[in-house]
């Protein structure tokens, strides 16, 4: 019944399958860096595709917002979101932001789901 929210990997019930989606890395840049370069990596260790529809990524403190307005992460496969601007592709999408949304000195992302759950966190301190 219990699953443990902050396990990496940990799993949840969407739509009644079983699904292991997680944030797997998170890069909040250096000095003189580009947007670009910082990056949140979601990965998917199920068996089945997840649509990412409404889930959430979220900084600490709930600063930045980065909604998923339609994508579907495939199994075993994993998904880069980038901080600035670019064109999506299938395995890379763009927050589409000039200025850069992790603190060089350590942060956190959170993943909720489209219910507002949260599913995985991950920190990075400097």
């Amino acid at each position: 019944m219990g699953t443990v929210p902050f396990a990496l990997g940990a799993t949840e019930k969407v739509s009644g399958s079983t699904t292991s989606v997680y944030i797997s890395a998170l890069y909040v840049g250096a000095a003189n860096e580009k947007p670009n370069q910082e990056y949140v990596k979601i990965t998917n260790k199920g068996t089945k595709s997840v649509n990412l529809k409404g889930w959430k990524i979220k900084d600490k403190g709930a600063k930045h917002t980065y909604t998923f307005s339609s994508y579907t992460l495939k199994s075993k496969a994993s998904v880069t979101l980038r901080s600035g601007k670019g064109r999506n592709s299938g395995s890379t999408l763009y927050w589409n932001k000039y200025s850069f949304i992790w603190n060089n000195t350590g942060d956190t992302a959170y993943l909720y789901n489209a219910q507002g759950k949260l599913v995985s966190s991950k920190t990075v301190k400097k």
